[in-house]
């Protein structure tokens, strides 16, 4: 009974990561778009940047997991149709992509030296982020080579992993386990010194941030009365800034804490009691690979708020749409009939504007009489700042738009 229970635990472990490896593909996948798609400015940030690596080694995580069932050893009691050699690939890419962990703690010293010593993205790109880049890509990738050359990956419960050997090592006295002594060493230097490290260092930034924000908040309530309206607006603005920072780091810090935490706890178990219990290596498999879908939420959320903003009429559907994929917006305009002037005859449209605001140069927009501001073409839709905005005036007299061509 128990070992049908144990694989059946197994089993789901095994095959749970095609839906959860699957949803953090797409996940990932959808902020690797966004920052493509935005390529001239996202690429220019070092947090997008950050983003878009922890995103590339989590979609190479999710693949390998989503894809156990054919890299698992099939000769193990579990429905699986790997070998011994696709083992070594899976216990490759996993150790390779465990640099998506490390990604979150690069993003949190990121936000600290933002935040809290007022560094600038330039100061950060030239030297931190290369360095950061540098010892996580090289490190991870050295590690899964060496586990590959040295044979440390081998069967666990429901994935290829460091082991102390092949699987039924520590059952069978004729199989012998060259790990035996050395695998939980392994498995600290490879796996989780860095999960513990980015644990701690995670922890202890963030907690620096929030402190921050706390000092930000204090001083600006003692000065809220003495200071001129000018300096007070710099300062909320510099707080506001602040506060949404912070906000964003603790939810991709949630997100790491509760897709990582049951590799530790399978380390812990592991190395007091030498068992590999499945159900742990369950939890592993099911959490794990949805990083990367949470992350995605976790993306959209500041995007999200500033679009329902500027279109709180818009749907949630329509909203998270643009959030990915900006190029909906005029689509989404039209349906509704934001621009009422397409709805307008040209001399209705001008008699309108003559009884209002009597003749010159004038229009319809957002900004002001007079003046309308479209995105320019091949721009991000939703970037209306002054320098992604066409100028469209209308002149009355000549019954004309100059730029651009009225609707109707």
């Amino acid at each position: 009974m128990f070992a049908t229970a144990s694989s059946r635990i197994r089993t789901a472990g095994i095959y749970i990561p095609l839906l959860t490896g699957t949803l953090s593909v797409i996940g990932s996948g959808s902020i690797l778009y966004s920052i493509w798609a935005r390529r001239s400015t996202k690429l220019k940030d070092p947090q997008h940047r950050i983003l878009g690596m922890m995103s590339i080694f989590d979609i190479l995580y999710s693949i390998n997991k989503a894809l156990t069932f054919l890299t698992y050893p099939s000769d193990l009691g579990v429905p699986t149709f790997g070998n011994n050699a696709t083992c070594a690939l899976q216990g490759f890419f996993t150790q390779f992509a465990y640099a998506t962990g490390s990604y979150n703690l690069v993003l949190s010293i990121y936000y600290y030296l933002i935040i809290n010593k007022g560094m600038s993205k330039e100061e950060f790109a030239k030297v931190w982020e290369k360095v950061l880049h540098g010892i996580v890509v090289i490190c991870h990738l050295s590690f899964a080579i060496v586990g590959v050359v040295i044979g440390l990956y081998n069967p666990t419960p429901a994935f290829c992993y460091i082991a102390t050997g092949p699987y039924d090592c520590t059952t069978n006295p004729d199989v012998p386990c060259p790990f035996e002594t050395t695998a939980p060493y392994f498995y600290e230097a490879f796996a989780q010194g860095w999960i513990q490290v980015a644990y701690v260092g995670i922890i202890v930034t963030n907690l620096l941030i929030w402190l921050s924000v706390k000092r930000q908040e204090k001083r600006m309530k003692k000065y809220q009365t003495q200071l001129e309206a000018s300096r007070l607006s710099d300062m909320e603005k510099k707080s506001s800034y602040a506060r949404s920072v912070f906000v964003q780091s603790i939810l991709y810090v949630g997100a790491f804490f509760l897709s990582w935490s049951w590799a530790t706890i399978f380390h812990l178990v592991w190395w007091i009691t030498g068992v590999s219990a499945p159900w742990i290596t369950l939890l592993i498999n099911t959490f794990i690979p949805l990083q990367g879908f949470f992350n995605a939420f976790i993306y959209a959320r500041p995007r999200y708020i500033r679009l329902k903003k500027m279109h709180g009429d818009f749907s949630f559907k329509q909203l998270i749409t643009l959030v990915f994929l900006p190029q909906a917006l005029p689509m989404y305009e039209e349906e509704r009939g934001r621009r009422s002037t397409v709805a307008m005859s040209k001399p209705n449209y001008l008699s309108t504007l003559r009884r209002g605001l009597g003749s010159t140069c004038i229009g319809i927009g957002s900004k002001g009489v007079g003046k309308e501001y479209l995105p320019k073409p091949n721009e991000d839709e939703n970037d209306l700042t002054e320098n992604n905005l066409n100028l469209v005036v209308f002149d009355e007299e000549q019954g004309k738009n100059l730029g651009v061509d009225l609707p109707g």
